[in-house]
């Protein structure tokens, strides 16, 4: 029988006016003056404890440097100790000499969001939680989802309507409550605190429970050891959450007196999602705007509203660091980079390091022979509808796959219209690889199988999904969920 000790109070700090609290609840915003909390650790603990191995095995070696959770109460599925991998070619091709790979597709369910899971569900076991809520644009969704399934807890998982459908498959799979709501991260999240879920349900929306930060600075942790200390670190920005997590654990090695030094953080962005690249370098978006944010093929990143936004900046600048936003076009030759070169399969939002790694180079920031820069590889590709392609041109039916695939791509992208429908001149502007009378050949065979319909409003056609075509997804969702 598991144990269930009475809620041992959580020792938290705000960022910004240093005041601690010791809380019976997860609370991730100051009483006092609004700034975000964050788990205060223990400095002698982290002297005595940190491991003098040359690598870790999971997230749980630095158990330490977590709250204090029983035994009985972990739940894990040997989540982190991920390989921090020296490139193959793609160092050779850019002349960098010490250029490395934090692979994050290596976890259970292929994302750098397995760490948090872990420790998340642990956690609520230990304050004998039996039900968990989430929003989150996928990923964080998709791992709450598995390791609630393994302890027969009950999880709600709210969703946007963009979002990588083996992300969505994954949770379904799991056999979470999933509601769509909105069309980014942005428009759901608020539900998630909701005050008829405060009771019963355990908060793992990773913006709004701290401990989410704990877990993942573990990479940082994991980094130092096989590393040391990297003169570069490349990092996805979403909410700013993962950036400001990896400079957490280096800071807290530096202040334990383990590392002499901080790594100097580069914070990347997609161009149609760039606030916290626009804030740092302060400077207006031009082009694009709000209206575009959901043409992204970057879903795993797309926030308009970044919560960690000031504490990333922080990070950035009190590291000496940058950011950079990308183009579209740069982040789908980076996912084909880091595949033909390295073996890497990387969701776009991962691959978009690369992206930056690229154009940073070329400016001329890194010294080459020098410094150590490591690029954070966040999720799997499996995870995007790329997937097909990947597969197809490994096979003698190539030409047959890609046929396939760009059928799924579309039956994909109308899905996501959603009750708004999508035309033919907005799928060629999202998809870009085949013609315009291509992709109305395409959609003339969707409709034939009644995969889709159309309606015609003034002058354009718009096209929907219909049930049929839902059920295609949905059991493409299931078979990526699986490979």
């Amino acid at each position: 029988m598991r144990f269930n000790p009475i809620r041992k109070l959580l020792p938290l700090k705000c960022t910004g006016c240093s005041k601690k609290f010791q809380l019976n609840k997860i609370q991730y915003r100051c009483p006092e003056c609004d700034s975000l909390l964050w788990y205060e650790s223990n400095k002698k603990k982290m002297q005595e404890n940190f491991p003098n191995a040359q690598k870790a095995e999971s997230i749980w070696d630095f158990q330490f440097s977590f709250p204090s959770i029983e035994e009985d109460n972990i739940v894990s599925l040997d989540e982190g100790g991920t390989p921090c991998e020296p490139s193959k070619k793609l160092g050779k091709i850019l002349g960098i000499e010490q250029l490395y790979f934090k692979n994050e597709t290596k976890n259970p369910t292929n994302s750098f969001k397995d760490r948090p899971a872990s420790l998340l569900i642990s956690h609520a076991r230990s304050w004998d939680f039996q039900k968990v809520i989430c929003a989150s644009n996928g990923n964080q969704g998709a791992s709450i989802a598995a390791y609630t399934s393994i302890e027969a807890m009950e999880c709600l998982n709210f969703i946007p309507e963009k979002i990588d459908i083996g992300k969505k498959a994954q949770i379904i799979a799991y056999d979470s409550k999933v509601i769509t709501q909105g069309e980014t991260v942005d428009d759901c999240i608020q539900e998630a605190l909701n005050p008829k879920y405060s009771k019963d349900y355990y908060q793992a929306t990773p913006e709004f429970n701290p401990l989410t930060l704990e877990a993942e600075k573990t990479i940082a942790f994991e980094i130092f050891l096989e590393l040391g200390v990297p003169e570069w670190i490349i990092v996805p920005m979403g909410s700013g959450g993962l950036l400001v997590s990896i400079w957490k654990g280096f800071s807290e090695l530096k202040d334990a007196g383990l590392a002499k030094e901080m790594p100097r953080f580069i914070g990347a962005q997609t161009k149609f999602s760039s606030s916290i690249v626009d804030e740092f370098l302060q400077s207006e978006k031009i082009g694009g705007g709000e209206d575009k944010i959901s043409d992204s093929i970057a879903l795993g990143i797309l926030v308009k509203d970044p919560l960690y936004k000031k504490l990333a900046i922080k990070a950035i600048k009190e590291t000496n660091g940058t950011s950079i936003s990308v183009s579209e076009s740069n982040i789908l030759s980076s996912v084909e980079e880091l595949l033909n070169n390295e073996g890497i399969f990387a969701e776009p939002s991962s691959a978009l390091t690369v992206a930056a790694l690229n154009i940073l180079g070329k400016r001329g920031i890194f010294d080459l022979e020098k410094d150590k820069i490591v690029c954070i590889i966040t999720g799997s590709g499996l995870k995007a509808p790329y997937v097909l392609e990947a597969l197809s041109s490994r096979t003698k039916t190539a030409g047959m796959g890609s046929i396939l695939s760009t059928k799924l791509k579309i039956l994909s992208q109308i899905s996501m219209a959603q009750q708004k429908g999508i035309n033919g001149t907005q799928l060629k502007k999202i998809i870009g690889s085949i013609s315009r009378a291509a992709i109305y050949q395409h959609l003339k065979d969707l409709e034939s199988k009644d995969l889709i319909n159309r309606r015609k409003e003034g002058k354009n056609v718009f096209y929907f999904i219909t049930n049929d075509g839902k059920k295609v997804l949905d059991a493409l969702d299931t078979l990526i969920a699986l490979l």
